[in-house]
């Protein structure tokens, strides 16, 4: 593996034991299995990210679309709840 940057960070001491034993029974060095691990990781949070337009781009595709009368109905929902008032029961 080529060095491209170097990069020093604290760990706890337990994450770090951890990291080493995982990367023996890998026979790997620490340092080669902690960049498998971020790889790995940027990897999967590319393939979650929308590609482009927005964070909600694409995110519903394929689920249903409220019509007209959907909103309506919750409008009247919320609209009748905020103008009642709570009574309050003696105790």
């Amino acid at each position: 593996m080529a060095r491209d940057a170097a990069v020093t960070i604290r760990l706890p001491g337990a994450l770090k034991r951890e990291l080493q034993a995982r990367a023996r029974h890998d026979r790997r060095s620490l340092s080669a299995h902690i960049t498998a691990y971020l790889e790995r990781e940027v990897e999967r949070e590319a393939a979650r990210q929308p590609r482009a337009g927005g964070k909600l781009l694409g995110r519903y595709a394929g689920t249903p679309v409220p019509s007209d009368n959907d909103f309506a109905r919750v409008r009247r929902l919320l609209w009748g709840t905020l103008g009642r008032r709570r009574v309050r029961r003696a105790s």
